[in-house]
């Protein structure tokens, strides 16, 4: 018989159940090609064996789980048992929700896109296999230890504890990745390097992931701030009311916990401050701080985050005593001339070893106001006179190469009472006697030819201020 002629015997009741289940999409279609195989008949023309096609909504969930998803099955009827796979793992919880329509809820899986398996009717069917992708959850930060580092620091091991870590995560400190190694779902661990710890503020760390869905969690900020300053010792020459020598007057501070913004501060107010080091500062003292005599309390000031203020020492600023050094030549030491001073304040008789030569005469000293630059005249080269400076601050010698004539006469000099002049005799022209002034600040030497006279001799001369 002819496949058009069985059809045309089908029972009465089989059109009546195709007629009642055509408020279904193709369910008269597939029931008949259902009940055409149950009974052993030939397809209908047209009929295909394909597997009917599976769409899911939602097609994307968490690694955890836990995602409902509605399964519907094109030209399905899902009459009889169910069995659902998600990536090779099956569905525990299936429910119909009509004869195409079924709701699962997905098992734990890797991230990534998985096939869905649906298998189901009497005859247990395999419908078309389908696609859901699984996404990683964000991670989640909750704390850092430590999460405070001081400015400076070398590189820092930090501890960093949340959720949802994965193998694919890594931290990142503002934008840039730092080494990391995940010691589990909830802690892992980075490593700071020192550059982004060498100023003071806030950092912000966050742990992003790479895998699908990942994305970057929440920012938890790393206080950098700036140690308190500790100062332990402060070095400035004798400050004595009036001013001091040629140039500003330095002060150095040493102390631990410097930092580059750290300020010295004299009397309360902020000075010029020169970072030399984490343990060392230098500023220069303003002048009309040594106006008067009295206590200069000094401190350090390191500002915030962090930071503060140092313990406070000081320095003592005197008054002049009048005429307070004098200098004089001597020939109490195996005859020779030397130069000694005496301190008429403390009654303290200086030799002045490290000024005076142990084969020359040394003499005709001069002296600045604060008792610090000695110029005097020695024969100490081959009997040849030269002037020579004597720092009593530094307690060196400076042989003054710009000022002195290799064959020439130079002597009976005089520094002025700050320190910065020298003038003195010399007959390097024309064998004359004539008076040259020397420049201490610039190193340079000027010939006074308004006070020298060609045909005259011209020497022994004193300078003021």
């Amino acid at each position: 018989m002819k496949t058009r002629d069985l059809w045309a015997v089908i029972p009465d009741r089989l059109r009546m159940l195709r007629d009642s289940f055509r408020y279904t999409r193709h369910v008269s279609r597939f029931t008949c090609v259902f009940l055409a195989a149950a009974l052993g008949l030939p397809l209908p023309p047209g009929a295909s064996a394909q597997a009917p096609a599976v769409s899911l909504t939602p097609d994307k969930g968490p690694t955890g789980g836990g995602t409902r998803v509605l399964i519907e099955i094109d030209e399905g009827l899902t009459l009889g048992s169910i069995r659902v796979e998600f990536g090779g793992r099956p569905v525990r919880v299936v429910r119909g929700l009509g004869l195409s329509i079924v709701e699962v809820i997905t098992p734990p899986g890797n991230p990534g896109p998985v096939p869905v398996r649906v298998v189901y009717g009497l005859l247990m069917k395999t419908a078309a296999s389908a696609v859901f992708t699984y996404v990683s959850p964000a991670p989640r930060l909750a704390r850092l230890d430590p999460s405070t580092v001081q400015a400076g620091s070398e590189e820092l091991p930090l501890s960093v504890e949340g959720e949802d870590f994965t193998t694919s995560c890594s931290l990142r400190v503002g934008e840039t990745e730092v080494s990391t190694t995940v010691l589990s779902s909830q802690r892992l661990q980075g490593r700071i390097p020192a550059s982004l710890l060498a100023r003071a503020g806030s950092l912000e760390v966050r742990v992003t992931d790479s895998a699908i869905g990942g994305g970057a969690s929440n920012v938890v900020p790393l206080a950098v701030v700036n140690p308190s300053p500790q100062l332990t010792a402060v070095e400035a020459p004798p400050l004595r009311v009036g001013g001091h020598t040629v140039g500003p007057v330095t002060l150095t501070v040493r102390g631990r916990a410097f930092r580059p913004e750290s300020v010295i501060q004299l009397a309360g107010a902020a000075a010029p401050t020169q970072y030399r080091s984490n343990q060392e500062l230098a500023a220069i003292i303003p002048p009309e701080l040594l106006a008067k005599p009295g206590e200069l309390p000094v401190v350090v000031v390191t500002p915030g985050p962090g930071g503060g203020t140092s313990r406070p020492l000081s320095l003592s600023v005197v008054a002049p005593f009048p005429g307070r050094f004098l200098v004089f030549t001597s020939n109490r030491r195996g005859g020779r001339n030397h130069i000694y001073l005496l301190d008429r304040q403390t009654g303290h008789l200086d030799p002045l070893e490290e000024a005076n030569s142990s084969n020359g005469n040394d003499g005709y000293p001069s002296i600045s106001a604060d008792g610090r630059f000695i110029v005097f005249q020695s024969d100490r080269r081959g009997r040849q006179f030269h002037v020579f400076l004597f720092d009593r601050e530094t307690r060196s010698l400076d042989p003054l190469p710009e000022l002195n004539h290799s064959t020439a006469f130079d002597g009976f000099p005089r520094i002025s009472p700050d320190g910065r002049f020298i003038v003195f005799e010399s007959d390097r022209l024309n064998a004359r006697p004539k008076v040259f002034l020397f420049d201490r600040q610039t190193r340079t030497l000027s010939e006074l030819h308004q006070a020298n006279e060609a045909t005259a001799d011209d020497g022994l001369a004193a300078i003021s201020n």
